[in-house]
């Protein structure tokens, strides 16, 4: 059996939801410490008029203190979730596939969840959906593993009774592989290749959250994203 795993990122990039489809179980970590500084957890790209649009979700700062990602709560006091739907409106009202995306987006953000968490699973159920993938989500709260790096990455294999692994190519730089392969654990590779595909306002911009190529190609993204994409 082999699984992967990841942070619940904010409207991650198609190669998130790829890799998830290539494992029998996909570990979203939870349970490990909300990171300082920039991260993914929280911001995205996609594509405006004027080139690249991040959108970013407030979050509770006050007395975080070194809290897991599952305890992170959403910040309601600015008009952003308002800024959010109207930058994405206005970007991509002329995509094909406006008017079927758009009101299932606004409907999560108008759910006005108290978590983080919720917040990005509800995104991740969507566009998990629309890829036509199946649900092999699991949280690692669910599963009562903690731990970190190879010890976390060894704990979650002996819960789930996987033998084998899929990383991001970018692991061989902070993980010790060689440990792992001697503890018993097959390590494979995913890199993502990124299909080029018709999008509004000028140059292709490769990187973008996911509700761009959905936004674009409706159910026709997951056969153009899909193609060609294999473990090493």
């Amino acid at each position: 059996m082999r699984f992967s795993y990841s942070q619940p990122y904010f409207i991650p990039f198609p190669g998130f939801f790829v890799r998830a489809s290539l494992v029998d179980r996909f570990v979203l970590l939870d349970s490990v410490q909300f990171p300082r500084g920039f991260t993914w957890l929280r911001r995205n790209r996609l594509k405006g008029k004027d080139g690249t649009l991040w959108l970013s979700v407030p979050i509770k700062r006050k007395g975080m203190g070194f809290r897991p990602i599952s305890e992170v709560e959403i910040f309601y006091g600015e008009n952003w979730i308002r800024k959010h739907l109207l930058s994405i409106k206005h970007s991509y009202l002329h995509a094909p596939y406006f008017d079927e995306i758009f009101p299932e987006v606004e409907r999560i953000y108008r759910r006005y969840h108290k978590k983080l968490l919720n917040f990005n699973f509800e995104f991740l159920h969507l566009i998990r959906e629309k890829f036509y993938f199946r649900d092999n989500y699991l949280l690692q709260s669910n599963l009562g593993v903690e731990g970190k790096k190879e010890g976390l990455l060894l704990s979650l294999a002996e819960k789930l009774g996987a033998e084998e692994v899929l990383l991001n190519k970018e692991a061989r730089s902070h993980l010790n592989l060689d440990f792992l392969i001697k503890e018993g654990l097959k390590i494979r590779f995913f890199e993502y290749r990124f299909p080029v595909y018709p999008q509004l306002w000028g140059d292709f911009i490769k990187d973008l959250s996911s509700l761009d190529i959905l936004f674009n190609l409706g159910p026709a993204a997951a056969r153009h994203i899909f193609k060609y994409q294999r473990p090493t």
